[in-house]
């Protein structure tokens, strides 16, 4: 074969090096400005993987971006094998409103303390026109007026999946969806629990396998949306925070790493107690001292670290 024939049959018709830049999608932002900056502008088409050793923050920031972006008006579906349809909904509510001017802020600890829940009473037997005049009034308490504010906004743009699928129906799920010409933000907390639906599932090498690759494929595919995937470390030893973070320290595949677009690491800092024992490093407001560090970004710098504060009674990183 002729060589100009065997280039030219490599490549779509008529594309070349410079239509592949100037028809080159944009990163997809976060809406966290940080996160942002470490990813060179947002998310790229494909897989983005965010690690993190246990309590690191990583499900607060998977609310926090879900609220960001369904803020901005991207469509987002969170898809939780974890947490409850109305954990999510609160998580992300409340992260957004810490973010919000104009917003009354409340904190996640304002609900789970019991703190809203007291005022239900008062709203037991109103209509919803009824409720709609009480809750602009001075009656309604903070965090009540918040979340009317977020279901009748961001809201509207946030599809909480808890039912269990498997990662092909998941999938499926996402591609049955029709509307707008951008697809739907997939969210997915987290990984190592999300069932492949395949033979050999009860094993965790090759679950995580196939439910990365699942995941990779419908981004890459045509339609396919980009998907946030939140991801569980090995059992981390200290030569390990010594030597920092890597694509070694994600749980259960390698596959993990090796096929994610953009791969980021979360990690809370950590200084001796008292009693000789590590514990996290608190700031005099409860905040929590860490760092992010992309350690994978196949359009972007990698090694890469910015400073972080998780604030965990606010649902908020800074």
């Amino acid at each position: 074969m002729e060589w100009g024939a065997l280039r030219d049959s490599c490549r779509p018709a008529g594309e070349l090096a410079m239509s592949a830049y100037l028809d080159a999608p944009r990163p997809v932002p976060t809406g966290w400005d940080k996160l942002d900056q470490l990813l060179g502008g947002g998310m790229t088409r494909g897989l983005t993987v965010v690690g993190g050793p246990p309590s690191a923050g990583k499900s607060v920031l998977a609310c926090q971006v879900a609220a960001l972006m369904a803020q901005a008006g991207r469509r987002v579906v969170y898809a939780s094998y974890e947490m409850s349809w109305e954990v999510v909904q609160l998580r992300c509510a409340s992260s957004w409103s810490c973010h919000m001017t104009g917003v009354d802020s409340f904190s996640w600890s304002d609900v789970v303390t019991g703190q809203a829940r007291d005022r239900r009473p008062a709203y037991n037997g109103l209509s919803r026109a009824e409720l709609g005049r009480y809750l602009v009034g001075s009656a309604a308490d903070p965090v009540t007026r918040a979340l009317t504010m977020w279901d009748e906004g961001p809201g509207r743009n946030l599809a909480v999946l808890t039912g269990g699928e498997d990662v092909h129906q998941l999938v499926d799920t996402m591609r049955s969806l029709e509307g707008d010409a951008e697809p739907p933000v997939l969210v997915v907390d987290y990984l190592q629990i999300v069932p492949s639906g395949e033979d050999g599932d009860e094993k965790e090498y090759a679950r995580v396998t196939a439910v990365v690759n699942a995941l990779q494929a419908y981004a890459y595919s045509e339609g396919g949306g980009n998907v946030l995937a939140i991801s569980s470390t090995r059992n981390l030893t200290a030569q390990d925070y010594k030597d920092g973070p890597s694509m070694g320290w994600y749980r259960g595949s390698g596959y993990v790493g090796y096929a994610a677009e953009q791969a980021v690491m979360l990690v809370p800092r950590r200084t001796d107690g008292d009693d000789g024992h590590k514990v996290l490093d608190r700031n005099a407001d409860g905040s929590v001292n860490g760092y992010m560090t992309v350690v994978k970004n196949k359009s972007g710098a990698s090694d890469v670290s910015v400073a972080t504060q998780l604030f965990g009674g606010s649902n908020l990183m800074t």
